[in-house]
């Protein structure tokens, strides 16, 4: 199929979700908010295992080649960075929805993920990255990944 058919299917599906689809979608949106955490939630959880398999590949790479292969380390931090944008920004609304103890916490294991990729990264823009550091601050990475969470669902990441 041609790309404009794709173009304007995903347009069509934007613009009915955008629009809530029905009543009965629009409801059902509603009640996810209602369920603690709801949609916020499954996104925030969703893009943390993103930074997680991210992180998982650079480090497996870092520690099983003496150099860093920038081919692939560069595009996964700029995937990282961009998820734990999204990660912050459902991070803010489950805060306005919740005020909880366990999203303070998790606001916690989110400035200690902040700080590993912003290491991370400046170790990647060095002339010649180190693999041993790379590969610490990407296990580092997974370390707060598994604290991201509520309490119920912290799993480790290896």
């Amino acid at each position: 199929m041609n790309a404009r058919f794709w173009v304007i299917v995903v347009a069509s599906s934007l613009a009915l979700l955008l629009s809530g689809g029905s009543a009965r979608g629009t409801a059902q949106a509603q009640g996810m908010m209602a369920v603690p955490g709801g949609s916020h939630q499954a996104l925030l959880m969703a893009y943390r295992d993103n930074v997680a398999t991210f992180a998982r590949a650079i480090q497996r790479q870092a520690t099983l080649a003496k150099a860093v292969d920038l081919d692939l380390a560069r595009p996964a931090i700029a995937e990282m960075r961009r998820s734990f944008a999204l990660i912050q920004l459902h991070h803010q609304a489950q805060m306005a929805a919740l005020a909880d103890q366990s999203t303070q916490q998790m606001g916690t294991r989110l400035a200690g993920l902040n700080e590993h990729l912003t290491a991370l990264g400046s170790e990647l823009n060095a002339g010649t990255p180190d693999p041993k550091k790379v590969a610490a601050h990407a296990t580092e990475i997974l370390h707060q990944c598994a604290g991201v969470s509520l309490p119920a669902q912290s799993k480790p990441y290896r």
